[in-house]
């Protein structure tokens, strides 16, 4: 009973870890992405933030200095936690997720935000 119990307590801990270093890593990486480019449009970085936390408080967030940038930033990689999350749990009925993993990149994800850029486009040019 032991065995099957440390056994169960390895696998989630390999799942958690798994989840938190992918959640980790994508949310760095993108937000890393996000900091560059507000900087390079002349937003910034913290209003940058307040606008992921406009989604959540509206236009107040702009308001809210520090606090609603760092409700912007959890907000983020609470995102970046959950696709992680699900990723995971979708791997594991469907082992060509993990086995595939470039060409999922290529197939899924890719054409995701080619098609929501380019309906996007109209919101986009108005900001």
């Amino acid at each position: 009973m032991s065995r099957s119990l440390a056994a169960d307590f390895t696998e989630k801990f390999r799942s958690l870890r798994a989840i938190v270093t992918a959640g980790l890593i994508a949310g760095i990486l993108d937000i890393t992405s996000a900091f560059v480019i507000a900087e390079i449009k002349g937003t910034g970085s913290i209003r940058m933030l307040q606008g992921i936390a406009s989604g959540l408080l509206g236009q107040q967030s702009f308001e809210g200095a520090m606090a609603t940038a760092g409700l912007g930033l959890a907000i983020h990689f609470l995102i970046a936690f959950t696709a992680a999350a699900v990723f995971y749990a979708a791997s594991r009925k469907f082992s060509s997720l993990t086995q595939h993993a470039v060409v999922h990149m290529l197939l899924i994800g890719l054409p995701i935000s080619l098609i929501v850029r380019r309906y996007s486009r109209p919101a986009l040019r108005s900001t």
